[in-house]
């Protein structure tokens, strides 16, 4: 009886250390979903919309596996969810391991960074676990319970996972401000010497500052969407704020390095436009007068 009974409280605790796994690794990948997505995107599976659905679909099944491993709900059906999520995230880590060359997996998300080879020895170590609780039963809750408790479970998933913080499809529709840029001004820059490229084509001018992580993201995020177009680089240009130093490092961790980057200098009155140009715009009478 003493052993059945410590074999008990040892199934007890794997359980809800699984449980509060699943949902802490859910947790630190929606704290750093930008990075996540990209990550995902990568891969070219999916556009990148679909990306950023299936990216939060992933964090709702983990939150979602993790709270009903806790409260002990409809155990069998999430024993076999979770061993299906374990196997397929092991093939994927095992792809990855042999056709790429990733420094994160982004299985917790930027806290902690697992290689795919340290992911798959993970992935065998949870596998494990879980076989270890797989006889248990699920708790004898009223049905009344039982089905609040489900309902509960969904609900506050797909809360955390797709409204708290929303896909940007949803976000930009939702939280973005028309913000209208004085065109005529940034045309009139355009006779610079820096500009006189863009008079002609179609090009995107991406503005980004060297610290920033959202620009870092951002920038990773435009180039694997213009390599997976085919669409040449040199119809996209790189203007960056801040040290060489910074700049440099920017330019690494987002593999810009085959794309034109500029110094710009934007002079901005009430939110407008007023100037713009590379080192060239400057004089001191421009300067003088503006301010």
């Amino acid at each position: 009886m003493s052993n059945l009974s410590s074999s008990g409280v040892l199934r007890l605790l794997i359980r809800l250390l699984l449980g509060a796994f699943f949902i802490g690794t859910a947790v630190l990948k929606l704290l750093s979903i930008d990075n996540f997505e990209v990550y995902i995107y990568s891969f070219g599976l999916f556009c990148y919309t679909w990306t950023t659905f299936f990216s939060r679909l992933l964090i709702f099944i983990e939150l979602s596996i993790g709270i009903s491993l806790v409260l002990k709900i409809c155990f069998k059906q999430i024993w076999w969810l979770t061993m299906l999520m374990m196997v397929g995230f092991t093939l994927f880590s095992v792809y990855a391991a042999i056709f790429r060359n990733d420094s994160n997996c982004h299985c917790f998300g930027d806290l902690i960074e697992l290689n795919p080879i340290q992911s798959i020895l993970k992935n065998i170590i949870t596998i494990a676990l879980l076989f270890f609780i797989k006889n248990e039963e699920s708790h004898d809750y009223k049905p009344v319970l039982k089905k609040w408790l489900v309902a509960s479970t969904i609900v506050v998933s797909l809360v955390i996972s797709f409204v708290l913080l929303p896909m940007d499809v949803i976000y930009n529709r939702i939280y973005s401000e028309k913000e209208n840029v004085n065109t005529v001004a940034f045309y009139e820059s355009m006779n610079d010497s820096t500009f006189v490229d863009l008079r002609h084509g179609r090009y995107l001018i991406n503005y980004a500052l060297a610290g920033c992580k959202y620009c870092r993201i951002g920038a990773e995020k435009l180039t694997l969407m213009v390599d997976r177009h085919g669409i040449p680089h040199d119809r996209i240009k790189f203007i960056i704020g801040g040290s060489d130093e910074a700049i440099g490092r920017f330019i690494e961790l987002t593999g810009t390095s085959d794309y034109e980057h500029w110094k710009l200098y934007v002079f901005i009155e009430d939110g407008k436009v007023v100037k713009a140009g590379d080192f060239r715009v400057l004089d001191d009478e421009i300067i003088e007068s503006f301010f």
